[in-house]
């Protein structure tokens, strides 16, 4: 039984169940306007076994997008970290009050950032992702276009948020507007997920009927099985990192995709 929200964990620590590689590659439109990658993504452990991902996609259109997309990950990362050295939640409400919290302060962080540098909180625009995976539950969030799978025990596929499209063609939301409460979609999926996968809209139309909110189940197989054989060593990880990478920035790939793409994986430790 977890312990409850308003009192500090004392759960004894435990290994991680989860092994995860990632990686970003920037798009062939990047490369010719050589513009930088403006994906991000980021991963930790807590110390209680759970997994925290996430991802993030600077905006096209804003002057510092790198930077902002960098600053929403590093600052939604350790705002759960900080929450779960405090308390674990032990409710659904409890739950989405977590990621939603963790989403806030990392805006909060930006906004400041954004004071100090005199620059408006537009030039740091980037969608983020956000998933707490653990044994029996996957809760996440997000703002904009980036989307998340889970692959379950019986390899049924399901996409957990709507990846989210604005009022105009090729827009859509960021975590530094003003309206963030109101964009924000948490959803909780219990259950125990095999394997999880998240990226950014440059994947979208290869990996999913965006429309229908479907997942491929032709490109998430031979991903999953990668994802299952990565090893546990630092250099395999490196080897399995570099793989991925490679396929991303593929002619496979990039023939159908010329924007910047992030992929993350993550699978269960088999013990």
């Amino acid at each position: 039984m977890m312990p409850s929200l308003d009192h500090p964990s004392t759960a004894t620590p435990n290994p991680s169940r989860w092994r995860c590689v990632g990686a970003s590659v920037m798009g062939v439109s990047h490369q010719r306007d050589a513009t930088p990658c403006q994906d991000m993504f980021g991963y930790c452990h807590l110390p209680t076994g759970e997994l925290v991902v996430a991802v993030a996609d600077g905006a096209g259109s804003a002057l510092l997008a790198k930077e902002g997309a960098q600053m929403v990950v590093e600052g939604v990362l350790a705002a759960v970290t900080a929450r779960w050295a405090c308390y674990r939640p032990a409710s659904r409400k409890a739950w989405r009050d977590l990621v939603y919290q963790a989403f806030q302060a990392a805006q909060q962080g930006v906004l400041h950032h954004a004071a100090q540098a005199h620059q408006p909180p537009r030039a740091y625009a980037a969608t983020l992702l956000l998933a707490i995976i653990s044994q029996d539950m996957v809760a996440c969030g997000l703002v904009g276009d980036c989307a998340i799978v889970v692959a379950t025990n019986a390899g049924d596929l399901q996409s957990l948020c709507k990846p989210q499209r604005g009022l105009y063609a090729n827009t859509t939301y960021f975590a530094t507007h003003h309206d963030l409460k109101q964009q924000l979609d948490v959803q909780l999926w219990e259950g125990s997920a095999r394997h999880v996968a998240l990226f950014t809209d440059g994947l979208l139309s290869l990996a999913m009927n965006i429309e229908q909110n479907q997942p491929y189940a032709p490109f998430f197989a031979p991903l999953f099985a990668f994802a299952t054989d990565v090893g546990n060593t630092v250099n395999e990880e490196a080897v399995a990192v570099q793989a991925l990478t490679a396929f991303l920035d593929s002619n496979r790939v990039n023939q159908r995709t010329h924007d910047d793409k992030t992929l993350v994986l993550v699978g269960q430790v088999n013990r």
